[in-house]
Parts: C-alpha cells; structure tokens; sequence
C-alpha cells in the first residue's frame, strides 16, 4: 500500500447489520399511526384518571364498608360455634349494628354538637381565666411572647361564622358538605349490612376465578387474609373503645366541660396503632391546661398509665395472633397511609400491611426455599 492510497477510517465504515436492525426497531414502521396511538393512549389515562377522582367518595364508601364488614365478620363466626346458624348470626350482628349506628347518629353527635358550642360560648372566659394564671404569665415572661394576641386573633377567626362560611366556600357548599356527609354516612351503613351478608359468596365467587388447580390453596389464603383484616379491625375499634372510655373517665374526674367531645376524638385518633395514643396524649394534655395546670398533670398521669396497661396487658389479650407485623412497618404503614389518604390511610394501612406480610411468608419465601440449585446449573 502507498503513501497516496486513502486508509479506510472507522467513521466511513459501514454500520453493522445489528446496529441498523436496532435503528429500524427504534423508529416505528407508521410515526403518525403510533403518535395517535400514544397521544389516545394519554388522553385515556387522564379520563380514567379524573373518573376515579370524581368516584373517590363512592369508592371510599365502598372500601370502608367492606373493612367494616370484615371487622363484624369475627362475631358472625363466634356465634356460629356458639351453635346458632350463619344466617342467624348475620342477623344479630346486623341488628347489633344497626342499632349501634342509630345510638351514634341520634344521641351521641347531638350531645357531641351540644358540648361543642357550650364550649364555644365559653371559650373567652376560659382563656381569660388561663391569662391570669401565674404560669401562663411566667411562661409569656420566660418566651417573649405575647401569647394573649396569638390567642385572641385565633379564637376571632375559629368563631367568627363569615371566616367559617368563606373558607368552606358558602352556606350553599356548606349545606350539601353536611347533606354529602350525612349520605356517605347511610351508605357505608348499607354497604356494610351487604357485605356482611355476602362475605361468605363474595370469597366463593373469588375464588372461582382461580384455575382449579389452585382454588384450594387460594381460597386457604383468602381465608387467612380476611381473618386477619377482620381481626384487626375488630380489635383496634375494641382498644379505641376502650380508649375513649378512659379519657371520658379521665375528663369528668378533672371537670372538663366537654369530655364526650375529647373521648370522641380519641377513639378515632388512637384508631392509628401505637402512634395515636401518644398523639392523643399530648392533645388531650394541652386541652386540660385550659382548665387547670393541676388538670393538665392529672390527665397526662392518668393517661400516660393506661397507654402502659393497654400496650402490656390490653392489647396482647385484645388482639391476640391477629397482626404479626413489626411495630416499624405498623408506624411505616401508617406514615405512608396518612400521607396517600388521611385518617382513612392510617387506619386501612395496618390491614394492609398485614396482609402483605401473610402473602410474603405463605406464598413468597415457600417458592424461593423450593429452589435450591442456580438455574444455569
């Protein structure tokens, strides 16, 4: 070869057969029939998107009335080894319900509501009486603050009825806010009498969907699964219950002026196990400083004790074997549920993880001890 022949460079190479298949598979055969598809495809997405949002509340119903089926369930089968028939069982718990869902709806929110604006009312002469107080002077004194504007202009804007209206968007909003909550109210009571009927079809039918080889083991699993989110759900609204019976104890013994008001609010708070206690605590503390410091130490003493009695002696006998989860992934699950959902995330969250962590160790961690060679080997 001379000086004056060119020298074949690898920039005028030709590209290999492999790279320009890959370069055909890249750019599609039709670029107008696929950007259609793509763009249709988005447009879908969004629809089906904006459909599950304006079905959130159905679907909130729906779900909460299935978790409340599941948490009833657990009395429909301690009646059925008790003897009684299964139809019969459903038909007391259902009764049992349905009169419990009545108490609520007509005695408890009415003496709830009434607590409420009887607190309201004398809220001013209550922060009147804190500002007096040596401690709260000493406080103010120690934080260089002055607490009493804070106060004051939050109390203006809590129960001035125009800020309230303007911030709900009107008295028209407001009314059909309370029409859609007294609604979702019956139809999560509804829904749930049906699923408590139905459970035991709505598992069969379920299970049918499997191929038949694998019914069996599925509907072991899906037996196990329910019990377990029943459980749960029966024994966090049994500790609530008992939660917010101490704290209306709690409340009358140092003179609270609405006690059903704060027991109400702890039983859906510590509804998020192991962290709504001590949410509950402090809430509950700070409330009592409004009647007395001595109030406020009674309250956090008394209090403080029965997280203890509930965590050691409680709990265990409450909600048995029913939730092997790690307390980490219960305040995990719980974080991530209230981030996603609110209060109704917290509480489903702990179901969920439950039932994760069955499928994990019944299903997932069997195969894998199943495989004991590598696959190339």
């Amino acid at each position: 070869m001379s000086d004056s022949d060119p020298v074949p460079s690898v920039v005028d190479a030709p590209a290999p057969a492999s790279r320009r298949a890959g370069l055909l598979r890249l750019v599609p055969a039709h670029p107008l029939v696929s950007g259609f598809t793509v763009a249709l495809g988005v447009i879908l997405a969004i629809a089906l998107s904006a459909t599950v949002a304006s079905l959130s509340t159905v679907l909130i119903s729906v779900f909460l009335g299935m978790f409340l089926a599941l948490g009833l369930d657990p009395a429909v089968q301690a009646l059925e080894r008790r003897g009684l028939r299964r139809a019969l069982g459903i038909a007391i718990v259902a009764v049992a319900f349905l009169a419990l869902m009545l108490v609520i709806l007509f005695v408890v929110i009415p003496a709830t509501v009434r607590q409420f604006i009887t607190a309201l009312e004398a809220a001013p002469e209550a922060i009147a009486a804190m500002q007096g107080a040596e401690w709260y002077l000493a406080l103010e004194q120690n934080l260089g603050v002055d607490l009493g504007a804070v106060i004051a202009e939050g109390v203006k804007s809590v129960a001035n009825i125009s800020s309230f209206l303007a911030i709900s968007g009107g008295v028209l909003r407001a009314g059909f806010g309370i029409v859609g909550a007294i609604s979702s109210f019956v139809m999560v009571v509804v829904l749930t009498l049906y699923f408590v009927s139905s459970l035991s079809a709505m598992k069969q039918t379920v299970a049918n969907l499997v191929p038949a080889y694998q019914r069996k083991r599925f509907s072991e699993l899906l037996e196990q699964i329910t019990g377990s989110v029943g459980a749960v759900v029966a024994g966090g609204v049994t500790l609530s219950t008992f939660n917010a019976l101490v704290v209306l104890v709690i409340q009358l013994l140092i003179g609270s002026s609405v006690p059903a008001v704060m027991a109400i609010a702890a039983f859906f708070i510590t509804l998020v196990p192991l962290i709504g206690s001590l949410i509950f605590l402090l809430i509950g503390t700070v409330g009592a400083l409004f009647i007395s410091p001595g109030a406020a130490v009674v309250f956090l003493v008394l209090y403080f004790i029965y997280i203890q009695l509930e965590a050691y002696f409680v709990t265990p006998r409450v909600m048995g074997r029913a939730v092997a989860v790690p307390a980490v992934l219960v305040i995990i699950g719980a974080m991530v549920g209230a981030t996603l959902m609110g209060l109704l995330g917290a509480l489903v969250a702990i179901p969920i993880t439950a039932s994760i962590l069955i499928i994990i160790r019944q299903v997932v961690i069997p195969r894998q001890n199943a495989i004991t060679r590598a696959p190339d080997a």
